[in-house]
């Protein structure tokens, strides 16, 4: 138990923000949570439009620690349960499907005989070489060369990640590709050949890391993603937490402990014990009083991302799509996911929601746009695959995530420690989360992160700990 109850201000209602919540109200501390949105959930949020349930983009849920599986399914179980589901996905390449990841029967099946040639002995050639020189790739493409040969990065893997990133993978630090792509492996290729890889056992590395991309199940709940943010929010709100939606922030001041702004439009100051930050660490920086020197706002200036639009489509027809999701590298979308493969319950009978994902940046021509157009902009290319007609579409909603994929670019993480140490160079602040670290990681790593944020403020609250060191919680988790 605590000496007294203390007072912690938690910055975001994401995963992470509401994990770390629970955690620290579980241990009797005052907790309120400062979310900008009219909802907690972040980016697992979903919601309703026109009898349609949509995601902030494809979820699917899994763990490798069973206290995260369990806490998942007490969570969404009051809201209506969740589904186990076998994951299929593909990426369309040259008018073919290729199953993803990729499987040699569908290259052999569907390559040209001198291209499968080719990339079978690229393919052989970047393994031998990988353990002959041993050496340690620094960017995304000697990564993905080294697994899967010059012929298939030129083929798929090269041309996919210019179109999401719209940056040379030359220029993307090595993290990007090692924890998002699954690689292969000689002996797996072979075996894959005469195996159904949805029925193989999921893979973990020498240091125990299970590979999450190279699962293929997952738990989905059947009233979509949102179920469980709301089943945190009321935990946190029975165990005393408090709310605010539609928050600005105005300042941190670090001398009195203070955060002020305003929610609905109605100014607020609030002082802390304990400050734990979810929120993009570079909008976080510019907060702070006393203010940061330069070398630290400029490095928050720095640090980029790659925003989103989520083009959520109410179609009139009952599939669009086989799989979960199919990934695309020459069409104004990259990926498109359909929502009633993860559950019947997520659109009316006879009618689909899908997704069409389109990337872009913040103030481009594409982010701009009103939705009426970015949605005129996506319609020839789905009626070009044979998808969904324009007169299909019943409805639609644009969603706009700017801050949706953190961008490794080389030499980030040096730039990123730089800035965490900083700021949590004051005893009383904490940052975690994909946001609040710059991690681009999962629903599970999210929540672990939360938890461990919230013991290590815990610790400090109790212990009264008046400096420290940057530790394990909220820190890269590689998923």
């Amino acid at each position: 138990m605590t000496p007294r109850k203390q007072s912690i201000v938690v910055l975001g209602a994401g995963l992470a923000g509401l994990r770390a919540a629970y955690e620290l109200a579980q241990r009797g501390h005052a907790v309120e949570l400062l979310e900008q949105h009219d909802e907690a959930g972040g980016m697992a949020r979903s919601h309703e439009h026109m009898g349609y349930v949509f995601d902030h983009g494809p979820h699917g849920f899994w763990s490798r620690d069973e206290w995260i599986n369990d806490e998942f399914k007490g969570l969404v179980d009051g809201g209506g349960g969740y589904n186990w589901l076998t994951k299929w996905s593909q990426i369309h390449y040259r008018e073919e499907y290729f199953n993803f990841p990729l499987r040699i029967s569908d290259i052999i099946s569907k390559m040209p005989p001198w291209t499968v040639l080719l990339a079978f002995f690229s393919f052989l050639w970047s393994r031998l070489r990988l353990k002959l020189f041993r050496r340690e790739p620094a960017t995304t493409e000697d990564y993905l060369i080294d697994q899967f040969g010059e012929v298939l990065y030129r083929a798929f893997f090269g041309p996919y990640t210019r179109r999401v990133w719209d940056v040379d993978p030359k220029k993307l630090d090595v993290d990007f590709a090692r924890d998002r792509v699954p690689s292969l492996h000689l002996w797996d290729t072979l075996r894959k050949l005469f195996t159904d890889p949805v029925k193989e056992q999921m893979l973990i590395t020498p240091s125990g890391r299970v590979i999450t991309h190279d699962l293929h199940t997952f738990y989905y709940p059947k009233r979509g993603a949102g179920a469980l943010p709301r089943g945190y929010v009321r935990r946190i709100e029975e165990l005393g937490g408090r709310f605010r939606y539609g928050v600005t922030l105005h300042g941190v001041d670090l001398a009195t402990k203070t955060v002020t702004g305003t929610s609905d439009g109605a100014a607020f100051a609030l002082a802390y014990d304990g400050l734990l930050s979810t929120i993009p660490i570079d909008a976080l920086v510019p907060l702070v009083t006393p203010a940061p020197p330069p070398e630290i706002r400029d490095l928050a200036r720095g640090i980029r991302y790659r925003a989103i639009l989520l083009v959520n489509l109410c179609v009139a027809k009952p599939q669009v799509i086989g799989p979960f999701w199919i990934y695309y590298t020459s069409r104004v979308f990259t990926r498109i996911s359909e929502y009633r493969h993860f559950s019947a319950d997520l659109a009316p009978p006879g009618k689909t929601g899908i997704c069409l994902e389109v990337t872009c940046d913040v103030g481009d021509e594409m982010w701009n746009f009103d939705d009426a157009e970015v949605v005129r902009r996506c319609v020839p290319d789905l009626e070009a695959l044979g998808l969904a007609r324009g007169d299909e579409i019943e409805g639609y909603e644009v969603i706009r995530e700017a801050n949706a994929y953190p961008l490794y670019d080389v030499g980030y993480k040096p730039r990123i420690n730089r800035l965490v140490t900083w700021l949590e160079s004051d005893a009383r602040i904490i940052t975690a989360g994909r946001q609040g670290r710059f991690l681009y990681c999962n629903q599970d790593a999210a929540i672990k992160s939360g938890r461990e944020a919230g013991e290590a403020m815990a610790t400090l609250l109790e212990t009264d700990i008046p400096t420290r060191s940057t530790a394990r919680w909220g820190g890269p988790v590689s998923m």
